[in-house]
């Protein structure tokens, strides 16, 4: 517990325990709580009933950890209910950054900074990785580098998915203080702008590493498509000698050298010669680039 005075109430790793102590203290509704530690949490700013609460309020946000863990298990909801006279913010997860501030909206607003911060964190990190195996796809097809943007669009499309969820709740969130003279606009607006350049972030990250996934495509389609062309031509050249033993390998008589002990070698030599040639041929004409 970070912080536990009569008015603020900041929670990390929340227990099971936790919560039915906080919904028996304040006569919270139990399903706030249903998907505590899960990405597939909705993002939401509502009006709450409770007796404890004079008009309360919950708002569930999202936060980042930097731990080396599936994207699933690295988004984690935050919990935040209040009223003007109490805040509780909790999460199972740590969040060692976040200090108790002069009043109620300025620490909802901090842990909202924070939670923005990690997420421009991570996508810094996704930016250098889109970059790289931008400079990857243009020289190779490699297995890995295939898995990587794999990895990398399902990370971007959690992200894309939670922070599209997220805007629409603090928007809410911004209108509902600025009504009830609880901030000020610039204030809710300093918040809702960093949000919106984030989330426009994955947006154009989630396109580049679409086009460089596109880019693998037409790369592997282009070395199929050389091997192909490699693989046609070589038939082609073999064809010609190939050609010339079946024919003089019909069991008829009437073939051109059959009594002569030097025609052996004679056909050796047309045979060399027309296979170079139309090797040559081939190679000029581009046929096996």
């Amino acid at each position: 517990m970070l912080t536990n005075s009569q008015d603020i109430i900041l929670k990390d790793q929340l227990t099971q325990t936790d919560i039915d102590q906080l919904i028996k203290d304040w006569e919270l509704d139990p399903t706030i709580f249903n998907y505590l530690d899960s990405s597939i949490e909705v993002a939401r700013f509502i009006p709450i009933d409770s007796t404890k609460l004079k008009n309360g309020h919950l708002l569930v946000s999202f936060d980042l950890l930097s731990d080396d863990l599936p994207i699933e298990q690295k988004l984690i909801p935050i919990f935040t209910i209040f009223d003007k006279n109490h805040l509780f913010i909790g999460t199972t997860a740590r969040f060692s950054e976040l200090k108790p501030q002069e009043n109620i909206i300025e620490t909802i607003f901090q842990s909202l900074c924070i939670q923005i911060k990690h997420v421009r964190a991570e996508l810094v990190e996704v930016k250098k990785e889109i970059d790289r195996l931008d400079h990857a796809a243009r020289k190779t097809t490699q297995t890995k580098e295939l898995k990587r943007v794999t990895d990398l669009t399902r990370e971007l499309v959690y992200l894309e998915q939670t922070l599209d969820d997220q805007t629409p709740s603090l928007d809410n969130f911004g209108d509902y203080l600025v009504e009830n003279e609880l901030a000020t606009e610039a204030r809710v607006q300093s918040i809702l702008t960093e949000q919106r350049r984030i989330t426009k972030m994955i947006h154009v990250y989630t396109d580049l590493l679409n086009s460089i996934s596109g880019l693998f495509t037409a790369m592997m389609d282009s070395h199929l498509n050389h091997l192909m062309k490699y693989l046609d031509s070589a038939a082609l050249v073999i064809a010609v000698p190939a050609l010339i033993s079946r024919i003089w390998g019909m069991n008829v008589g009437g073939l051109p050298g059959k009594e002569d002990k030097n025609s052996f070698w004679i056909l050796m030599i047309v045979a060399s010669v027309l296979t170079i040639g139309w090797g040559i041929f081939l190679k000029r004409k581009k046929y096996n680039d």
